[in-house]
């Protein structure tokens, strides 16, 4: 069960702690039982609350979904990227981060694969706006990859000549890539060693200075 939106946290008003509550429980009814197999009734029940309560908030279950998409993202920009607190100061560095991340892909499709299905699968096809909100999730990602591109030109350990936001895209596809290959389960005779070693490898390859890849 995922813990309620920033539990814990202090400063927090009462209406800001209900809403989380209405969030968090429409969430794990999403990821359980999918966005068009739920209804208000559903959530305001998981939540303990009271349809008034519900439309204080929310005028309807396709309002709540934009505050659901964007609590998805917060958790696998959490379980993904990790509690990484130093920058790579070198290409083995930064392909070890990246290596880490890999693992945690097979981890969260292994440990919370509602979350997976609905991001990669269900998400997007919903409607246009949904699939809208998850590229703006993706581009805040996105400009994170670019900012550590940066540094890592600037500190010489990547290609010079890089452009840093097809950089960035590449780094957004690789860890797509795990995903789905998790997802798989090695049905495509793709095992968690292998997936890691070919995108890390391509990492290298493709980022790096040139004499890196020698």
């Amino acid at each position: 069960m995922t813990p309620p939106l920033a539990a814990g946290a202090t400063g927090r008003t009462r209406a800001e702690r209900r809403r989380d509550q209405l969030v968090t429980a429409a969430y794990e009814l999403v990821i359980t039982r999918g966005f068009r197999g739920i209804g208000v009734d559903d959530i305001v029940a998981a939540a303990g609350v009271s349809h008034g309560t519900f439309y204080n908030y929310f005028a309807n279950k396709r309002a709540i979904l934009d505050a659901v998409i964007d609590h998805c993202f917060t958790l696998l920009s959490a379980r993904l990227l990790g509690p990484e607190s130093d920058d790579p100061a070198t290409l083995d560095e930064f392909c070890a981060r990246y290596g880490r991340v890999v693992d945690r892909c097979y981890h969260l499709v292994a440990t919370e694969p509602g979350l997976v299905n609905f991001f990669l699968l269900e998400a997007s096809a919903i409607d246009d706006r949904v699939l809208q909100r998850c590229m703006r999730n993706a581009r805040d990602y996105g400009a994170q990859a670019v900012a550590t591109i940066r540094r890592g030109i600037a500190q010489g350990f990547l290609a010079a000549d890089l452009d840093p936001d097809i950089a960035g895209e590449v780094l957004l596809s690789v860890l797509v890539s795990a995903l789905l290959s998790a997802l798989r389960g090695g049905s495509d005779g793709l095992t968690p060693d292998r997936v890691r070693t070919e995108l890390i490898a391509f990492l290298r390859t493709a980022l790096g200075p040139p004499t890196s890849a020698a």
